[in-house]
């Protein structure tokens, strides 16, 4: 695999296909993944895991103002038995952390026996030696990156106005501060660059949708002084999904499963073909139309797409596009009994209305894989993906479910 680099203010890697991947750990996720003999992304589901912890905790638990005693500790204790953060052999999890303690230079690991035995020996590591010697982190980039926290980053392949971006919450509870860095986050580079931004409502769940919150949500965003330039729902498009999903049906990149929840669950965790992977084109289709009646019959099957039930990234286990639901939707009353999976809805949508940066936090780079995989199924345009960090706060709470609780509670006022 050849791969040039040039130092810049963002991190990217463009792909040969056109794509592009933003982000440090975007692009080190992928590195690992298509050069697995490296190495440095675990053996193991359960490595792969630990690894992705560490990642997530070098972006949102050390910075320049994070306890500085609190991490330091944690990582100490946690270092006690291990040479290594992951397993017996050097890790993107080691590469992660190291480097947020080293660009970050007020957080010394003096005093720290272990954190300071890890962190030595990393240093000594010849691929962390060999890649300090090319990149070296002096001084004037330690404080340029300081300065830089909490600024925003450059959008790639953004054209000045040509940037569509979108805010898509689900009605189902009250917004909160999490909700608020998405809308603005967004805003800020339709601002920027001179774009649109989609207010859209993620209607695909008729059991959570309520249209109360869609008015406290719009509400919401006006106090944010966000003015949308499009609004939208996610349904206003529910007969082209359909009309992608019989699209893969017959091209056998989907079909039609019966197989109940739970067997299907621990086929996945087992990474094994659902007994149903294999039927024909026709039995698919017979078994879909059922769906799309609301059958006893259909109400027991859903369609899941044909990817690789042996994948390493779970969410490409043949996931579920479509679910066959007899509750009425908001907007469409009874005029369905199917409904798209947000992971099948989101990347049509975002191509069919245009969108050209989809922000989406950490949390959905499994699903990644997944998005662009229905587009190039489908042969869609691709929008950018880039990821940012989810907003954690402690001592209070951030779930829509619980933050509902409060509200229906009298506590606060919603």
């Amino acid at each position: 695999m050849k791969i040039s680099s040039n130092l810049g203010q963002s991190t990217s890697i463009k792909l040969a296909d056109g794509s592009t991947i933003s982000g440090a750990l975007a692009v080190a996720r992928y590195l690992c993944r298509v050069v697995p003999e490296c190495g440095l992304y675990g053996k193991t589901a359960l490595e792969k895991a630990e690894i992705d912890h560490w990642l997530e905790y070098s972006v949102t638990s050390i910075s320049v103002q994070c306890d500085i005693k609190n991490v330091k500790s944690y990582l100490d204790t946690v270092l006690t038995p291990r040479v290594f953060l992951v397993g017996y052999s050097l890790s993107l999890a080691d590469v992660a952390v190291y480097s947020a303690l080293r660009v970050y230079q007020g957080i010394s690991v003096d005093g720290c026996q272990n954190l300071e035995r890890w962190y030595n020996f990393i240093s000594e590591q010849t691929l962390v030696k060999n890649t300090l010697q090319r990149f070296p982190l002096d001084i004037e980039l330690t404080k340029s990156r300081q300065a830089d926290v909490g600024k925003f980053i450059e959008l790639p392949g953004a054209e000045m106005g040509k940037v569509v971006t979108r805010f898509p919450p689900e009605a189902s509870g009250y917004l909160h501060i999490g909700h608020a860095k998405a809308a603005l986050l967004n805003q800020y580079y339709q601002l920027l660059f001179k774009g649109k931004l989609i207010m859209r409502f993620d209607d695909t769940n008729p059991e959570k949708e309520n249209v109360d919150f869609e008015k406290v949500i719009l509400d919401d965003i006006a106090m944010l002084h966000i003015e949308p330039d499009i609004f939208s729902y996610t349904s206003d498009y529910f007969d082209k999904y359909i009309e992608f999903a019989e699209k893969m049906i017959h091209d056998g990149t989907a079909y039609v499963d019966d197989t109940p929840a739970e067997v299907m669950k621990q086929e996945r965790e087992k990474r094994l073909p659902s007994k149903c992977r294999n039927q024909s084109v026709e039995e698919n289709f017979k078994l879909w139309e059922e769906m799309k009646k609301g059958t006893p019959r259909g109400l027991q099957c859903c369609l899941r797409a044909s990817i690789d039930p042996e994948s390493d990234n779970g969410c490409m286990r043949d996931p579920v596009l479509y679910r066959c639901k007899l509750e009425p939707h908001p907007h469409t009353g009874d005029k369905y009994k199917i409904y798209p999976t947000y992971d099948f809805a989101c990347p049509l949508i975002d191509s069919i209305e245009g969108v050209t940066h989809a922000l989406r936090t950490t949390e959905y780079h499994d699903r990644d894989s997944q998005y662009f995989w229905v587009l190039d199924t489908l042969g869609l345009r691709k929008p950018h993906l880039y990821e940012y960090s989810r907003l954690n706060l402690q001592n209070t709470v951030l779930s829509k479910r619980k933050l509902t609780w409060f509200v229906n509670q009298g506590i606060v006022s919603g």
